[in-house]
């Protein structure tokens, strides 16, 4: 069975989870019905799809559109019933993010007293010195394009986390560790963690900075965001008062760093899930996953 999942040349460590949980769950899973295609971790619903069978074990949508699921599809749950709905399923099939499944979260959460993490999106790491700033606000940087592994070892020892990644949140809460979203660019996906928080009973309180930093911006594309700022282009949703117009300056950074401080300060804002609500989902998965085993003569090592 082939695993389909986002694949980023520099790593994310979410979409390269799957590489792991998925083995590790169905043991035996690339030797059995080379034909289909498992859909697993990532917002990888909608958009042009393979011939074969598609299986999802807990994907969500979010990106290129509504996702039109045929008779090639068998879906198993999905990551929230926003998705659920988008595609057309019974809501009940909105278990949550099948990540949560990984033995590797199963760690201690043994946290340094006092240190509270930063986790940018992979694609906001790259446009400016993240590292760099997370110190100057005080808090220890976490750069999700490392392996799962090494990203979970640097949440375990924060007390609590500020993450722009979905996987940020979700591996946190899943460790016990109190979190808050964080929102650094334009490319926040409001959607996919609605999905997501519906699941365990809570809602989106994000903390968001005023300007997007970059460190280099063609002078076109300064040009042509400004002008989606004043067309207002996306609406609300696409948070035209971030894109920004011009190269991050040192005021701009400083501004930013501030915000962080202050976000980080105000540890009434963290939350994390209830520990039987988390322990109920999972045991849902594990359901879910052993009757995939189950339809196509895998084991289930769960």
């Amino acid at each position: 069975m082939q695993l389909r999942y986002a694949r980023m040349a520099q790593g994310n460590f979410g979409d390269d989870l799957n590489v792991e949980l998925w083995p590790e769950l169905f043991p035996d899973l690339a030797a059995h019905h080379p034909d289909a295609h498992l859909y697993g971790v990532g917002t990888l619903l909608g958009g042009s799809r393979p011939e074969g069978p598609k299986i999802v074990l807990g994907s969500g949508s979010g990106y290129r559109g509504a996702p039109a699921l045929d008779d090639d599809w068998r879906v198993y749950w999905v990551r929230g019933p926003r998705t659920a709905q988008r595609c057309g399923l019974d809501p009940a099939l909105g278990l949550g993010d099948g990540a949560v499944l990984w033995s590797g979260l199963r760690r201690a959460h043994a946290p340094v007293p006092g240190r509270i993490g930063l986790m940018p999106h992979h694609k906001s790491y790259d446009g400016a010195n993240w590292d760099a700033i997370a110190r100057d606000a005080g808090l220890f940087p976490i750069d999700p394009r490392q392996s799962p592994e090494a990203v979970t070892a640097a949440l375990a020892g924060c007390e609590r986390v500020l993450t722009e990644s979905l996987h940020g949140a979700i591996f946190a809460d899943t460790l016990g560790i109190p979190w808050r979203a964080v929102v650094l660019a334009r490319r926040f996906n409001d959607f996919k963690w609605g999905d997501w928080l519906d699941t365990l009973g809570m809602t989106l309180d994000a903390a968001e900075v005023d300007v997007e930093l970059l460190r280099a911006l063609p002078f076109v594309k300064g040009i042509g965001n400004r002008l989606a700022r004043w067309t207002d282009r996306g609406g609300v949703d696409a948070r035209n008062h971030l894109r920004p117009v011009r190269a991050a300056t040192a005021g701009d950074i400083a501004r930013v760093v501030d915000a962080l401080r202050g976000f980080a300060a105000d540890s009434a804002k963290f939350v994390v899930s209830d520990p039987s609500r988390r322990a109920a989902q999972q045991a849902a998965m594990r359901e879910r996953c052993a009757q995939f085993a189950k339809d196509y003569g895998l084991m289930f090592a769960g």
